[in-house]
C-alpha cells in the first residue's frame, strides 16, 4: 500500500467546510494541527492540508474556495475510492 496524494478546489468557506467535516469523516475522531486534519481510516490514515480562504472573482461576484490536498497512507486504491465517495457525498450541494 502506497501513499496516495491528490489536490482539488472546493467551493466552500472555511466555516462551511469545518461544519460539514465531521459528517464527511463518518464521525471518526480527527486531529487539527498546523499541518491540517488527520484521521484514521481502514487501518491507514487520511490527512487534509487546507489552504487559506481564497476567492475567485468573476465580474462583481466573489466566490469562495479552498485548495485541499488529500494524503492517504496505508490504504488501497479501492479504500481511497470508497472513502472519497462517502466524503464527496457529504459535501455535495443540491441545485436545480
Amino acid at each position: 500500500m502506497q501513499k496516495i496524494t491528490f489536490s482539488r478546489e472546493m467551493g466552500f468557506t472555511r466555516g462551511e467546510f469545518d461544519r460539514i467535516l465531521p459528517a464527511a469523516l463518518n464521525n471518526r475522531e480527527f486531529d487539527y494541527s498546523a499541518s491540517g486534519i488527520k484521521t484514521a481510516v481502514s487501518g491507514g490514515t487520511m490527512q487534509l492540508v487546507i489552504s487559506e480562504q481564497k476567492y475567485r472573482k468573476i465580474a462583481s461576484i466573489s466566490l469562495p474556495y479552498l485548495d485541499i490536498e488529500f494524503i492517504f497512507e496505508g490504504l488501497t486504491d479501492a479504500q481511497v475510492e470508497e472513502t472519497m465517495r462517502f466524503f464527496d457525498l457529504r459535501y455535495q450541494r443540491g441545485g436545480g
